[in-house]
């Protein structure tokens, strides 16, 4: 017990963030494999009914994507409580706040892949909220959330392009 107390002594929360963040990837690789894009919400049911390793990674990826979010918070305000009498960079102001945005950005988008009820008239809320932006609303809609019926964009974007930003950040 005394090995576990200096593990965790010796731990930060950079640490524990960056260890949230793998074990959500390697556990997303694993569910990706089953996940049906076409299907969504019937490709999850099955997913968490017919499959027990497959309910165990979902929820793994579910809880350390949930954890990595609250850990990335507690470790950038402990971070700037360490470092109070310092002025931070523009730079390093800039890579926090696009990766806080990112991180909710990738929780949405998973959020937005059940494809049950409720993330359905999220999907519909969210793509009305940008699309009232002025001038670029219509064209980042479609960038973002692609067609109506369609996952596919929300899933290359789940996947693939938040996790890249987020492991760049």
């Amino acid at each position: 017990m005394s090995w576990l107390k200096h593990i965790w002594s010796q731990t930060t929360w950079g640490q524990l963030t960056t260890a949230l963040f793998m074990i959500c990837c390697v556990s997303g690789i694993f569910i990706a494999i089953p996940f049906d894009v076409e299907r969504p919400y019937a490709s999850l049911s099955q997913i968490l009914i017919a499959n027990p390793a497959a309910s165990f990674f979902r929820n793994l990826h579910y809880w350390s994507a949930q954890l990595f979010l609250v850990f990335s918070l507690i470790h950038i305000y402990d971070h700037f409580r360490k470092k109070e009498g310092i002025r931070l960079k523009k730079g390093i102001w800039f890579r926090l706040s696009i990766g806080v945005l990112i991180i909710f950005l990738a929780m949405l988008t998973g959020f937005l892949l059940k494809g049950d009820a409720d993330s359905l008239q999220a999907r519909r809320i969210l793509e009305n909220l940008i699309t009232g932006i002025p001038l670029v609303g219509n064209l980042l809609a479609y960038s973002l959330i692609g067609k109506e019926e369609s996952f596919q964009l929300i899933y290359v974007h789940h996947i693939a392009t938040f996790t890249i930003f987020i492991a760049i950040m």
